[in-house]
């Protein structure tokens, strides 16, 4: 992605975009006992009326799948394209774009510093052969 890509870019997820990071603690209901599990979500999500955009964003960044959200009972309602990220996917767009991020740059950070320490705990974490 070009600068200029990673700033239009940038400028669609600050204005349009949603970015999530949290931990959420899981009711596993199908296992005996059901125990709890503290799950990590990392998402990102653009939602757009106009599909275009949606396109150029999976072009530009070769990452994220789309949705679409129907509004059936709401004649007036136009149907919403969601452009929808995922972890690695979330940290991968992040950080070509982050440099340009204004809104959303402390959530974005907490992301790639997440992935950056998990990342380097397993090229260099205990036992590993990798030189700093």
């Amino acid at each position: 992605m070009s600068s200029t890509e990673a700033a239009y870019v940038a400028g669609i997820v600050d204005g349009e975009g949603w970015l999530e990071y949290r931990r959420k603690k899981m009711i596993r209901n199908n296992r005996p006992g059901k125990p709890v599990h503290n799950v990590l979500i990392i998402r990102m999500e653009v939602p757009q009326v106009d599909g275009r955009l949606i396109d150029y964003l999976m072009a530009t960044t070769g990452e994220g799948n789309r949705d679409i959200k129907r509004y059936p009972k709401h004649p007036t309602y136009q149907d919403q394209h969601r452009w929808r990220l995922c972890h690695h996917g979330v940290y991968r767009v992040l950080k070509q774009i982050y440099k340009h991020l204004i809104v959303k740059q402390e959530k974005a950070k907490l992301i790639i510093d997440y992935y950056d320490t998990k990342f380097s705990k397993k090229v260099f974490g205990k036992g590993g052969f990798g030189v700093k």
